[in-house]
């Protein structure tokens, strides 16, 4: 009887660590890295032309701005082992839209866009973020090849 209890008490720790463990394993795998986010606004910021943004707004701006998209993004769910539709990309950036919707970016209407914004921030400002909610057919399956 005892050794029963303390193999279910055994695998509940271990259960109970295992979202600690991923969470953490995700951010340390997945850092942050600022001065990617400006480049790729730098070299993205104009989604209407292949030529890069010839002058960005301030950097502070940028970065406050890209927050915000990282903060809106830590407060979705994780997607884990959900595949459906919602957890997609797409779905994902519509719903952010629609919250940022009216809401003009702290440079006003100049480049780069907030479309670049928060492609830029979710792959490099909170990649960690981007990567939880990201949805998995097989978690555990290795890369394809």
């Amino acid at each position: 009887m005892r050794r029963r209890l303390r193999v279910a008490l055994g695998v509940a720790v271990a259960g109970a660590l295992v979202a600690p463990a991923t969470v953490l394993g995700a951010h340390l795998a997945h850092p942050r890295d600022v001065d990617g986010y400006l480049a790729y606004l730098e070299r993205y910021g104009d989604p209407g032309s292949d030529r890069p943004v010839p002058v960005l707004p301030p950097a502070a701006d940028l970065v406050a701005e890209g927050e915000v998209a990282c903060d809106w993004m830590r407060d979705q769910p994780y997607a884990l082992w959900r595949t459906d539709s919602r957890y997609h990309f797409q779905a994902v950036y519509e719903r952010y839209e629609q919250h940022v919707a009216g809401r003009s970016p702290r440079w006003g209407a100049a480049l780069p866009g907030m479309t670049s914004v928060a492609t830029a921030a979710w792959a490099h400002l909170c990649p960690a973020e981007w990567e939880l909610r990201q949805p998995r057919r097989r978690p555990f399956a290795p890369p394809p090849d």
